[in-house]
């Protein structure tokens, strides 16, 4: 089931800092439209009781105009949501000028969960030293609470956001936004070489800064952000969606965008992409990242999508982040480890081997160290498809290793895929005392052959075990049947 996550912008356009670039911190509110904003988010907070589960929201972020967590009752309203049991993690966009104390006192004796609290805190060196910041940062996360910081990527201001890292712990994320939002520009033409250095030694994922997705609505299928006044969007740039959020009864459609590319974090964090989970987890909106031990990636569908030849250069660059921050990159492909490095060569640098085969190879490599395993076929059954052979017009494909065979494919011509009637004849053909030691699986015109002992989800068991890491502190992803399994595994 989809765990959907919708985004809020109440009708507050006030702000109590005063930073020199920023329209809401120059417009003064009066007390009618605080009490107008409330009562938006009171009548929000209702109905979000009622259609969470009928839209499958598991997640709310707040993004304000202005800030919002200095009114008691955001945190009122967080601390209700977080008390639902369908209610997954809770959140706002904040400067972090609220008074800790008696905003989390708010907050707990409203009945909040602080596991499921989190945090997008923006650093604004106009308004509060590094040291300060920092300090609060540390003293929420001690409290409990799930956080991420950041700063706009303005070179004048790099001295402040390098003492910001130095002064965060190194389990705060602190995330670079780009300087201009209003357009896709070359870094070279934004930053020195020595300023993009040291913006990504901060950030490793600011490089997705630089390089904005296209739009594409098909990721958008889900998601909503929704104004005080109940109008949608799907997220805080796209265009209006029809009806309102009174209106809505089930999962939003993929809308219409008349946006060329996403410019915005929000935008193109929010999209249902595999990549966008393998960064940040479920709820990439956050911008909290996963920081798994190890990335188990399928690689036909996953790192190049359908309908593409090669490794999309965004992705290339989102892997080379994930391998500066630690993350063991590994294949999860049914491919055979020959094809796979020839479909990935442009990225193979960045990975340690993996699961190949469907399972049937594994492969660990790391300073020089290597480490393999095959699931071998302990009986023969190629006498068997050999007689089938003629009859069932298909071309036998034998993978060795020292003569050894772990993997059979049985071919079609490409136009002709295999339905389930075909294989599951095919299979009843072989005597029912040798088919235990195998297993099959129809991956367009392949059927394919492979040990009953090997599968992606064993093979990520077994790599789990040789890196000394638990499944739980690995992720994966893939576009298949047989990458389900491994996922649901490592989750």
């Amino acid at each position: 089931m989809d765990r959907n996550t919708i985004l809020y912008r109440g009708s507050l356009k006030s702000c109590n800092y005063h930073c020199s670039y920023c329209p809401f911190s120059k417009r003064k509110i009066s007390r009618s439209e605080l009490d107008r904003d409330k009562k938006q988010w009171s009548s929000f907070l209702e109905s979000l009781a009622e259609k969470a589960a009928a839209l499958y929201i598991h997640a709310l972020m707040v993004v304000p105009y202005g800030e919002a967590l200095i009114h008691p009752w955001y945190w009122e309203g967080l601390a209700q949501l977080s008390a639902l049991e369908i209610m997954d993690a809770v959140g706002a966009q904040t400067n972090l000028s609220f008074s800790d104390r008696q905003s989390l006192t708010h907050f707990c004796q409203a009945g909040g969960n602080l596991d499921k609290l989190r945090l997008w805190a923006t650093f604004h060196p106009e308004m509060i030293s590094a040291k300060d910041f920092a300090e609060k940062c540390i003293r929420l996360n001690q409290a409990g609470i799930t956080l991420c910081a950041g700063a706009v990527g303005v070179p004048k201001n790099i001295e402040q956001i390098c003492r910001l890292r130095t002064l965060l712990p190194e389990e705060i994320y602190l995330w670079i936004n780009k300087m201009d939002c209003r357009k896709e520009i070359h870094a070279k033409e934004m930053y020195t070489e020595a300023e993009l250095a040291t913006f990504l030694e901060i950030d490793p994922y600011f490089i997705q800064e630089l390089t904005w997705p296209r739009s594409d609505p098909a990721k958008c299928e889900g998601r909503l952000l929704l104004e005080g006044d109940g109008r949608l969007r799907a997220c805080n740039i796209g265009p209006s969606l029809d009806g309102t959020w009174s209106q809505q009864s089930g999962p939003a459609r993929a809308p219409s965008c008349n946006r060329k590319k996403c410019s915005c974090y929000l935008a193109y964090g929010g999209q249902k992409d595999s990549m966008n989970q393998i960064l940040f987890g479920p709820y990439p909106v956050f911008r909290i990242p996963r920081r798994a031990k190890a990335v188990f990636l399928d690689i036909e569908g996953t790192l190049i999508p359908k309908g593409h030849l090669t490794i999309p250069d965004r992705t290339a660059l989102q892997l080379t982040a994930l391998a500066q921050e630690g993350a063991a990159l590994l294949f999860a492909t049914t491919l055979p480890y020959a094809d796979a490095i020839k479909r990935c060569r442009p990225i193979l640098h960045l990975f340690r081997g993996g699961i190949f085969a469907g399972g049937a190879h594994l492969l660990w490599e790391n300073g020089g160290k290597r480490r393999e395993e095959f699931h071998f076929f302990s009986v023969d059954i190629l006498p068997y498809l050999r007689s089938l052979k003629e009859r069932q017009r298909f071309r036998i494909l034998i993978y060795e290793n020292q003569t050894k065979i772990y993997k059979i494919t049985l071919l079609h011509p490409k136009s002709q895929p295999w339905t389930k009637e075909e294989a599951s004849k095919i299979w009843r053909e072989i005597p029912e005392n040798l088919r235990k030691f195998f297993r099959h699986y129809i991956e367009g015109h392949c059927l394919q052959i492979i040990s009953s002992k090997a599968s992606k989800s064993n093979g990520a068991r077994t790599l789990c075990q040789w890196l000394g890491i638990s499944p739980h502190e690995a992720t994966g992803a893939g576009d298949s049947k047989e990458d389900a399994a491994m996922v649901d595994f490592l989750h």
